[in-house]
């Protein structure tokens, strides 16, 4: 099938709990081919392509209902914003939120610049807002996964913690200085092949095990598709993204002072991220709710979906 270059719109059938059919419009259908310096990325999905303040371009998508509480979910390392497909395809979440995604610099459909002047704090808040900005959110909840949720020290960097409603760290790194406290043995066991770039083998070997870290039985189009988000990645990046230097005192400030509401989830049998070492890289924090989800791997959602869309739903009022 020849690609489309127009929007095609994207109607979106949600069954609603009285058992009638809602039509609903999502983003519509787009070509993607960003001015990529990287990797020019041909693809119909879903979304739109943004501009962030330093003209990198953001790929971001939404569902759901625009009435009801706003979520921004940003991923973590190396799999972007398509990890998020099961939320963003279930009727139940589509019917109680409005659901924002976006790959994040870097990753999946967005630019991936490889100066290190485009990974300052400021630039990614800059993303940040540009998604804010063009899907006109305000005070949305922002949930992170991962690496995602040190977004957020990026944004309240920039931003008061009005800005948003309340975060949600999903097995979250709260910011970068606290990597080493937060990561498993197993992941720094892996980094080093994930963070080279002249050996091919070590590099799918460890990006491999890092899939498999994250959960270690996906089905199977999804776990090509998160090894097809490494492939697209441009190895300097990973460097980048692991040393780019962050000032957490906003966040912890918004903590502290009860500023900003936090749900912390965690994943009972996460083999990535320490509980215990996020808990301590967040003391004093006013209005905290902890979650660990039992039997939950690092891609929480996957593992347990009902609890994940109760413990998340319910907290945000939705």
């Amino acid at each position: 099938m020849a690609l489309l270059p127009w929007a095609v719109a994207n109607i979106q059938d949600v069954q609603t709990r009285d058992n009638t059919l809602e039509r609903r419009l999502a983003d519509p259908v787009i070509m993607i081919n960003p001015t990529d310096a990287n990797f020019g990325i041909s693809a119909v999905a879903p979304g739109r392509l943004l501009t962030s303040a330093d003209g990198t371009k953001i790929f971001a998508e939404a569902r759901g209902d625009p009435s009801k509480p706003a979520i921004v979910f940003i991923h973590g390392f190396g799999v972007g914003a398509m990890a998020f497909d099961d939320i963003f395809s279930d009727p139940l979440w589509l019917t109680r939120a409005y659901l924002v995604r976006y790959d994040t610099r870097g990753h999946g459909r967005s630019d991936k610049p490889i100066n290190a002047a485009a990974w300052v704090s400021q630039r990614l808040a800059e993303d940040f807002d540009a998604v804010v900005q063009s899907y006109n959110l305000i005070k949305p909840f922002v949930l992170g996964w991962s690496f995602g949720a040190a977004h957020v020290a990026d944004i309240l960097s920039f931003h008061p913690p009005s800005y948003i409603s309340g975060a949600i760290y999903d097995a979250g790194v709260p910011y970068m200085a606290a990597l080493p406290n937060i990561a498993s043995a197993a992941i720094f066991a892996v980094v080093p092949g994930l963070n080279q770039t002249t050996n091919v083998t070590q590099f799918q070997s460890s990006y491999i095990d890092f899939i498999n870290l994250c959960h270690p039985a996906l089905d199977w189009d999804f776990y090509l598709g998160c090894l097809g988000d490494g492939v697209v990645q441009p190895r300097a990046i990973v460097n980048l993204g692991f040393s780019r230097t962050q000032n957490s005192t906003g966040l912890l400030q918004a903590g502290t002072s009860g500023a900003l509401p936090l749900l912390a989830i965690f994943g009972g049998n996460d083999q990535i991220v320490l509980k215990q070492g996020v808990l301590d890289a967040i003391p004093g924090w006013q209005k905290l709710t902890v979650v660990t989800l039992p039997d939950a791997e690092h891609f929480t959602w996957i593992s347990r979906p009902v609890l994940f869309r109760a413990t998340v739903l319910n907290w945000i009022g939705a």
